[in-house]
């Protein structure tokens, strides 16, 4: 995967056909495969390129996790900007239980397009005001599930999440940014942006702003009829329930998802190389096989 990842552009999105046709010649998958139970792919080299755990959410977690939600999803937004939230990208929920939207949360990032010297980080626009504080704490159980998942998948990547949000803390005290050090205090992920995703179909894409080396990690939950989620370059696919989670880097992984009736909510958590490189929190390795406790 280094080869495939320096044959890579830095801006790789992943919806270029000919250009991923091209890619999948230089670099095509051994075998095709179909996977439902848990597993951990990895390459030649020892490096693990996925976490697949199904089931890893039980009925008790997602029925928690739609209680609190409730706060959160009068909040997605519907743009017709790109595909990420174009109304063409999202069903109707059948009973209006949820609004079909994606929102991103953190307690602190770069906006767009300010990743650059000069720009601070800010609270994310749905953290501001006092119904933000609710979404942190809506958060909480599922950002201690997955942190505690990588904590298991890659040591070192959550070492350096933990390392950063305490840095974020000490520079927004510093500075007396009152609302970023409150959400900091009551964040409880490893990961400092989760996105929130309700209802969409997920056209073929990478997310070029991941690091090669890191892993998001996503969940999905709901009541729909099974899908596949399919990591069209390593020729995998996965049986994507309700309750499953899957972790990779998904500027690695050219992924693809369609839904079309019911109700799903996924909630993709990440980290952002640019709030690493802020605090100086150093990048870390590939996780390897031989490090980790099975």
């Amino acid at each position: 995967m280094v080869r495939y990842n320096d044959a890579l552009d830095k801006d790789e999105s992943g919806r270029s056909e000919t250009r991923e046709e091209n890619l999948f010649n230089r670099f095509p998958p051994e075998e095709e495969r179909f996977l439902t139970t848990p597993s951990v792919v990895i390459d030649s080299g020892g490096r693990i390129i996925v976490w697949y755990l199904p089931g890893a959410l039980t009925t008790m977690i997602m029925v928690c996790f739609f209680a609190h939600l409730h706060v959160i999803l009068s909040y997605p937004d519907v743009k017709i900007a790109q595909w990420r939230t174009h109304r063409s990208n999202f069903h109707a929920s059948p009973d209006g239980m949820v609004t079909p939207g994606c929102i991103n949360i953190s307690p602190a990032w770069f906006q767009q397009g300010r990743e650059v010297h000069g720009f601070s980080p800010e609270v994310s626009v749905a953290l501001k005001g006092d119904a933000g504080r609710n979404i942190t704490t809506s958060l909480q159980r599922s950002g201690i599930i997955v942190s505690a998942a990588l904590r298991v998948m890659h040591p070192d990547l959550y070492w350096a999440g933990m390392e950063t949000q305490v840095r974020l803390g000490k520079w927004a005290a510093r500075y007396e940014l009152d609302e970023m050090h409150y959400h900091l205090q009551r964040w409880t992920s490893v990961f400092n942006v989760v996105s929130i995703i309700c209802n969409r179909r997920s056209p073929p894409h990478r997310d070029p702003k991941c690091r090669p080396a890191a892993f998001d990690i996503m969940t999905t939950a709901g009541m729909y009829h099974p899908v596949v989620m399919d990591f069209m370059n390593l020729g995998i696919k996965f049986l994507y329930d309700s309750g499953s989670m899957l972790a990779s880097s998904c500027r690695l992984v050219r992924h693809y998802m369609n839904v079309e009736e019911g109700n799903r909510i996924v909630t993709a958590w990440y980290m952002r190389d640019s709030i690493h490189n802020f605090v100086g929190t150093p990048s870390t390795e590939y996780a390897k096989y031989d490090r980790v406790n099975m």
